[in-house]
């Protein structure tokens, strides 16, 4: 029953509009994307290079998408898919009703979630797709490899921001200021990813950033090996089944 529950709600989620609008949100993303590649504005340029010792034009493009692009929307996108969760269903009376059926509360939390970052991957993989078609034809020695590695890695980052929002969610039980605490955190996250990269003196305490992990292969572009994908990924697994747990936790006790 739960998997069938799980197909269903990711259904109806396609089906909604601000999942529509978060595709046109990310299809913008990956449509804008070569231009901005082709001609980075200047000081973003010296920056870049700066940092990453190098002016390989497909490693700038692979922070740009990254950064720009990528950071920013799954912290958008989060809080769309998840910011609400069990919110809705309890300010129309429909909590109730779901959960008389053969479903725990901490149950239909998981699959309302699981429903919510599944969707995240299909519109997150979708964009990358759509991206790395565009990017190869204009993008001199593109690096489709690393670029899915990178993509690969962060998509756990993009399910932490669906996760954490859904946490959220049942804990402030208030849709605007769910909404807002989780948006405001997963920027504050986002804007400090880097902050290893800018100065490795911070680089101990930018571990325990989430979404730091997201972004760690962009550190090993020259050297990649299979660990250098493993490794975040169990870390973001390992943060993603924490707030998971604390969420179904909360989810237990709420008040229908």
């Amino acid at each position: 029953m739960k998997a069938r529950f799980l197909w269903l709600d990711m259904r109806a989620t396609f089906g909604e509009r601000k999942t529509w609008l978060a595709a046109g949100m990310l299809a913008y993303a990956a449509l804008a994307m070569p231009v901005i590649a082709a001609k980075p504005p200047a000081h973003v340029l010296s920056a870049l290079k700066g940092w990453f010792s190098t002016s390989d034009p497909s490693i700038l493009f692979l922070f740009i998408w990254t950064d720009l692009a990528m950071n920013k929307s799954i912290s958008v996108l989060g809080v769309v898919l998840a910011g609400s969760l069990l919110i809705r269903e309890k300010e129309t009376g429909q909590l109730a009703v779901l959960l008389s059926k053969p479903m725990s509360p901490a149950s239909y939390f998981l699959a309302r979630t699981l429903s919510a970052c599944a969707v995240m991957a299909v519109l997150y993989i979708g964009a990358h797709l759509l991206t790395a078609l565009l990017v190869a034809r204009s993008l001199p020695g593109f690096r489709a490899g690393i670029f899915f590695a990178s993509m690969t890695v962060h998509l756990f980052a993009a399910f932490f921001a669906v996760c954490f929002s859904a946490l959220m969610s049942v804990l402030i039980q208030k849709r605007a200021l769910a909404a807002l605490v989780s948006l405001v955190v997963l920027s504050l996250l986002v804007g400090l990813a880097f902050i290893g990269f800018y100065n490795p003196a911070w680089s101990g305490l930018s571990s325990f950033n989430p979404l730091t992990h997201g972004i760690s292969v962009l550190g090993h572009v020259d050297d990649l090996r299979p660990v250098h994908l493993l490794a975040p990924i169990a870390i973001l697994l390992g943060f993603n089944a924490a707030v998971l747990a604390l969420g179904a936790l909360r989810a237990r006790h709420l008040e229908v």
